[in-house]
């Protein structure tokens, strides 16, 4: 072999290899394991084993999700309104409830009682009574989405904040640091793994409470968000919007978690080397 093919030899291996860790990394496995998934999808609706009419083929869904793109994401607009809604409120009560803990014993020990009977509760359950009281509307899927994102949210900022370690109070006392500069550079920081992780929690169960709540009453808001698409593509048999609109939804979790949740954790606790990154099998 001569000088100049040597060289270009070398050249190449870089790319090759660069290619081969790309086909053998994670994305790759899981493009090629969604691949998959199509490809049995369609074999099984060309079998014709199940109706077409129930079993859309991925085309169908593809050509369905193209063509309702933009309900959809009106619909799920009206979802995350009333999510956002919540969880705002559900951030003011966390901290409120958790101030007025750390002041008083009777409170936490009133909160503690509390939490422990709304925690394991699914919100879902509180609807038929809170449409005897409210009736089937707006209030009801707030208060059932609140009731999903508080608790959460309450628990991991009590915890985080009684977990506190002394020394570092101190430390910042011995530097000057004291009332809101204490709170904003030591405490809030040591807590915020806490925060963050009561956070993802509290939006993994506000969205499924949402969404669990418009497919089994319907509109429960004005215009109806994206549960509710499903809910009527179950009345009017139409299988390939009814498939689009799980898509979407699954879809909004995956940008929420990628592009929301690890950004926020890589911006902060990440960055400040608070915790480790490590591979999860999933969120909560």
């Amino acid at each position: 072999m001569s000088q100049q093919e040597q060289i270009i030899a070398i050249s190449q291996k870089p790319e090759s290899g660069r290619l081969w860790k790309w086909l053998t990394g994670k994305t790759a496995t899981q493009l090629g394991g969604l691949l998959l998934i199509l490809i049995v999808w369609e074999i099984i609706f060309r079998a014709r084993i199940v109706s077409e009419l129930l079993f859309p083929s991925p085309l169908d869904v593809l050509a369905q999700f193209w063509h309702s793109a933009g309900d959809l994401s009106m619909r799920v607009g009206v979802t995350l309104s009333f999510i956002v809604y919540a969880m705002a409120i559900a951030l003011f009560l966390s901290f409120l409830l958790t101030f007025l803990s750390m002041k008083s014993q009777i409170v936490a020990s009133i909160m503690e009682m509390i939490l422990a009977m709304m925690h394991p509760l699914p919100s879902v359950a509180l609807l038929p009574l809170l449409i005897i009281w409210f009736g089937l509307g707006p209030l009801s899927l707030l208060i059932v989405v609140l009731n999903s994102a508080l608790w959460p949210i309450f628990l991991n900022a009590y915890t985080g904040f009684r977990t506190v370690h002394q020394t570092y109070i101190e430390v910042g006392k011995n530097i000057g640091l004291k009332g809101l500069k204490l709170f904003w550079h030591v405490i809030l920081p040591s807590t915020l793994p806490y925060l963050i992780t009561g956070f993802e929690i509290a939006w993994a169960r506000s969205w499924r409470a949402a969404i669990a709540v418009e497919l089994v009453f319907g509109a429960a808001t004005t215009a109806g968000g994206i549960g509710w698409t499903i809910y009527m593509s179950y009345f009017d048999m139409e299988a390939p919007l009814m498939v689009a609109a799980i898509f979407t939804i699954a879809l909004v979790g995956i940008l929420a978690e990628k592009l929301g949740m690890e950004t926020l954790e890589n911006k902060t606790i990440l960055k400040w080397g608070m915790i480790q990154k490590t591979e999860t099998m999933g969120a909560q």
